[in-house]
């Protein structure tokens, strides 16, 4: 009886060590799966992160692109804005397009000296 006790409590150790061994198999096998899931996080971040950087200097290249291109417009609005001072004014235009008309001798009718005297002449 006292074997039969022995090998009785020798089956539950087995069997308990077995328990216990199967347990840790189980949890070691969760532990390499969430492993390989943090592994396939870090590798997707990392990507992401490259991915980011690579976008980020690309807007970085364009904003500087197009503040290269805003400066070329100022600076080349101030050279317009300076011929366009420097322009005859409409009303000037007016004026000068006035006297010529005045002295055109197409248009104008001059009367020479003769005529005067003759007009004069016919008046008396």
């Amino acid at each position: 009886m006292v074997e039969r006790d022995i090998q009785a409590i020798l089956n539950e150790l087995v069997r308990r060590a077995n328990e216990s061994t199967r347990r840790l198999r189980a949890l070691e096998e969760r532990d390499a799966v969430i492993e390989t899931h943090v592994s396939t996080l870090e590798d997707s971040v990392l990507k992401i992160t490259e991915g980011n950087r690579l976008l980020e200097e690309k807007i970085n290249e364009r904003l500087t692109n197009i503040e290269n291109s805003i400066i070329k417009i100022n600076n080349e609005l101030i050279k317009i804005n300076k011929n366009i001072e420097k322009m005859v004014k409409r009303t000037e235009l007016k004026e000068l397009e006035n006297m010529i008309a005045i002295f055109n001798p197409m248009k104008t009718n001059f009367v020479t000296k003769e005529d005067v005297e003759r007009i004069v002449k016919e008046l008396r």
